[in-house]
């Protein structure tokens, strides 16, 4: 696990470049405290920087940047092939075979795509982005893996409409800063959509003249432009093609063969791997693959003073059920401290507090091993938030005449409850969604602002981009032709939420204490069966169904039976308490993003209603703080 950095030019002048991009890679050392390269063609026009974190084969003769035998490639890359010995073993065979020069997996990566180009994509298994340039055709051949686990962000100086002068790329957005030709405008349909999503999703990032290479997507750059195509679909359309062995087996047997497959080989690493354990279905599931397998497993969890988001007694049972030698930690947070060095990270505005508790415990977990297993994904791969049961019921409620008159009645506003994951606000926000069409409807659950709201919010002269901030709703359309509302639902999340989201957290959360995770749950034959399964194969008779039927003699009954509780923390109790004067202070400063871009009178409304716990603002509140934290630090 690593970062890298690199410009390429195609201009004369390259006094500057080795320099700039030695700043990238400072940028990067968080990601790679182990060691750091540069790499410059002998005619200047490509200059790679590297930092790394030595997980496989530690030995100097390992580091990266790394050059092919003959000189014609030089790689950087970040991230792990877990099959890298099959592969290995294919290059070695046959007369000519490849000869080795070191024991991990660079060198495998490198030599499979000098052997096959960008078919060696479908012989990896992995988590990857990574960065060859090709000093005999002068071009840069770059991937990111399947499921967008590590993070490739890119700007291109175009000379005209075909014409590149200068491609630079970096793990994160705060490298590509140190180029001065980077056009850092703040790009409006991006900041529409961050306020809608929590986040920007790919291609696009917060500013307009750098862009992210989306997930299962390879790229070629020239002089003469670029080429962008992608290798792998997600959301599993059903005429993609699922590369199974064994296509008769039931549901169960094939979910624990292929999660079994993925956690043992997700365990290859030359250095100590512990395992990230809630005691909930999915990082228990992971833990008890990990124990079949023969060895000792490390396990940690974290825990909170409040009891709504404390999970560590759970897992404590679920440690004792498996025999892993397991650890704790009960974590005081520092919010108003450590927010701020969680938004620089990110690069651009990041919403999702979940950050705030994976943070902890990646730096505490870090203190002890280098690389840790976790179980994101697994919701949704097999249908584990309440949103799809919501989604399923909604549908059987909209059936009934009297709910459908009730719900256009808007009787929903009238009922108690403030805390977010209370039964009524959660029975609120059902009731709410009624009203709204079936392509609408499961898209309006994973939104922060709806886009009245956002009309609301932002200043007179303000142009509100709304088209971008929809693409989910087309997507989620496209999948409802030929799935039931459920299975589109997962399939809408694994192409927007989990890599945008989730696995972004993660990796920066991660990266930032130089820890890798690795998430056997994104294994893409995985991703792709459960693309297969529909509604009643995900939720039928709860969450996770599956999943259920398929492990529930290796785990205690109540991992499967408790009630979901996910990883947060309390921010709307803290922003009524010990955050309340960082918020006010932040949002309504002359100085401040939110002063020159929202309408004063709305926030203030939004900070008071939730002061006073009229409406549970904190989703909106944070995502607002963030943005706030992001525009004061990202420089």
């Amino acid at each position: 696990m690593c970062g890298i950095a690199g410009v390429i030019s195609y201009v004369e002048s390259q006094s500057d470049v080795r320099a700039t991009v030695r700043s990238m890679t400072d940028r990067l050392a968080h990601r790679g405290p182990d060691d750091e390269g540069i790499y410059q063609s002998d005619d200047g026009r490509a200059t790679l920087g590297f930092r790394r974190l030595a997980i496989l084969d530690p030995h100097p003769r390992a580091n990266q940047p790394m050059l092919s035998g003959d000189g014609r490639y030089a790689m950087v890359f970040n991230g792990e092939i877990y099959n890298f010995a099959q592969i290995r073993a294919e290059l070695s065979s046959g007369t000519g075979g490849h000869s080795w020069h070191s024991s991990g997996d660079s060198e495998v990566l490198l030599a499979a795509y000098a052997q096959w180009g960008e078919g060696c994509l479908a012989k990896l298994n992995g988590m990857y982005a990574f960065a060859i340039w090709d000093h005999r055709e002068r071009s840069l051949f770059s991937a990111r893996d399947r499921m967008g686990q590590k993070p490739f962000y890119y700007a291109v100086r175009w000379r005209d409409a075909s014409r590149i002068d200068a491609f630079a790329f970096a793990s994160e957005l705060s490298a590509l800063h140190c180029l001065d030709w980077i056009d850092d405008g703040i790009s409006p349909s991006s900041l529409s959509d961050y306020l809608l999503l929590g986040y920007v999703p790919s291609p696009r990032t917060i500013y307009t003249g750098v862009s992210k290479l989306q997930p299962g997507h390879w790229m070629k750059v020239s002089a003469d432009g670029l080429i962008d195509r992608s290798y792998f679909d997600a959301g599993g359309h059903l005429d993609s093609g699922i590369a199974l062995e064994h296509r008769g087996l039931t549901n169960v047997r094939q979910t624990r063969r292929l999660v079994e497959a993925a956690v043992e080989q997700q365990m290859v690493s030359d250095v100590p791997i512990a395992c990230f354990l809630s005691g909930g279905i999915d990082s228990s599931i992971v833990a008890a693959c990990m124990r079949r397998t023969g060895r000792a497993v490390r396990t940690f969890s974290i825990g909170f003073d409040d009891p709504r988001y404390d999970e560590t007694a759970y897992a404590r049972r679920v440690a004792s059920h498996l025999g892993t030698v397991h650890q704790e930690f009960r974590i005081t947070p520092a919010a108003a401290d450590d927010l701020p060095k969680l938004a620089v990270v990110y690069g651009e505005p990041f919403g999702d507090s979940s950050a705030l508790p994976t943070y902890y415990l990646c730096r505490e977990v870090s203190h002890q091993v280098k690389v840790a297993l976790s179980g994101d994904g697994g919701d949704e791969l097999f249908g584990g938030y309440e949103r799809y049961r919501a989604v399923a019921l909604s549908e059987k409620l909209r059936r009934m005449p009297l709910i459908g008159t009730l719900a256009r009645m808007n009787l929903w506003q009238s009922l108690p409850g403030r805390h977010p994951k209370s039964k009524l606000m959660r029975l609120k926000r059902l009731q709410q969604s009624l009203q709204l069409p079936l392509d609408e409807r499961y898209p309006s659950y994973v939104r922060i602002f709806d886009i009245a709201q956002l009309q609301r919010l932002f200043r007179p002269d303000f142009v509100l981009r709304t088209d971008p901030g929809l693409v989910g709703d087309r997507w989620y359309r496209t999948f409802l032709d030929h799935r039931d509302p459920v299975a589109a639902a997962t399939a809408l999340d694994r192409v927007t939420y989990l890599p945008e989201d989730l696995l972004t957290k993660v990796d920066r959360a991660s990266m930032l204490n130089s820890l890798e995770v690795r998430s056997p749950f994104m294994d893409h034959n995985l991703v792709q069966f459960a693309s297969t399964l529909n509604g009643d194969q995900l939720i039928g008779g709860g969450g996770k169904r599956t999943l259920r039927e398929t492990f529930a003699d290796d785990l205690p009954a109540e991992v499967f039976t408790r009630r979901k509780m996910g990883f947060a923390v309390p921010v709307g109790q803290w922003f009524r308490q010990s955050l309340r004067d960082l918020l006010r202070d932040a949002l309504l400063s002359e100085s401040s993003f939110a002063g020159a871009h929202f309408d004063q009178a709305y926030l203030l409304n939004l900070l008071d209603d939730h002061d006073r716990g009229t409406v549970d603002h904190s989703q909106r509140l944070y995502a607002l703080l963030m943005l706030e934290l992001w525009w004061h630090g990202r420089r």
